[in-house]
């Protein structure tokens, strides 16, 4: 009887068991299927090959060095099939419709020979989350050496329409900005979105200062061209990340 009951007890506390372990997964299976994203994608890959500044995922920021890359592809997964992400050093990769996870994995191809034939491993490289409730997104890649660091920025229609312009901070200061005639502060590695041009006009004043003992000095003060109902992103950079940096700016039309 007690050697029953014993028999009993244990086969209770292993269904217990097995009903909590299956709970998790099944919490964290149906967590991943409210987390998938539908979004277009451009990737910009940082061509320069000195250290910039951009935020890093556990907070405040990093310094990437782009030197030395090493030649290799990555790929994604869509749907069951692997693509391979087209993008040259300094250039916009075409748009990429992802449908899956938030987040996307990026993968290194190592082909295998076998008595079959070449086969191919896909290696987990690196990955990105993508923000929840948006349809397009902008992401820079910076590749060095064999590592590869993802910043996406939203820039949905909706967040960035054609009359306005994305600027990302990638220097290690902290700037005042004056895009057109409207002026934002913008942290190191942080960005902000600006409406400063009328419709039709191809080109913004842009002025940017940092602080220099307690006053803040002016560094950069240009017309930048734009083309005409474009979305663009403002990359301001410091090509040698310098305590007196020499601030520059690139435009990139989504």
């Amino acid at each position: 009887m007690l050697r029953k009951l014993a028999t009993l007890v244990f086969l209770c506390a292993s269904v217990l068991c097995a009903q909590q372990e299956r709970q998790p997964q099944q919490q964290t299976e149906q967590k991943t299927q409210e987390e998938s994203v539908d979004v277009t994608i451009k990737i910009f890959k940082w061509a320069y090959s000195n250290a910039m500044t951009i935020p890093n995922i556990g907070g405040g920021v990093s310094t990437v060095r782009a030197s030395k890359d090493q030649n290799f592809d990555l790929w994604y997964k869509s749907g069951d099939a692997y693509k391979v992400l087209k993008v040259s050093s300094g250039s916009m990769s075409n748009a990429i419709h992802y449908k899956g996870p938030r987040t996307m994995v990026f993968y290194k191809r190592e082909a295998v020979a076998t008595e079959d034939g070449t086969q191919y491993n896909y290696r987990e490289a690196c990955r990105m989350t993508i923000p929840l409730g948006i349809d397009e997104l902008f992401a820079m890649m910076f590749k060095t050496g064999r590592s590869v660091v993802f910043y996406p920025i939203n820039v949905s229609p909706k967040t960035l329409p054609k009359e306005k312009i994305a600027v990302i901070n990638m220097t290690s200061h902290r700037v005042a900005l004056m895009v057109g005639k409207e002026p934002k502060l913008l942290g190191s590695g942080a960005n902000a979105i600006f409406k400063p041009k009328q419709k039709g006009d191809t080109s913004v004043e842009i002025q940017i200062a940092r602080m220099v003992d307690r006053k803040w000095k002016p560094v950069y003060h240009n017309n930048v061209s734009t083309p005409k109902d474009a979305r663009c992103v403002v990359l301001l950079y410091d090509p040698v990340n310098r305590a007196s940096p020499k601030f520059t700016v690139l435009v990139l039309t989504l």
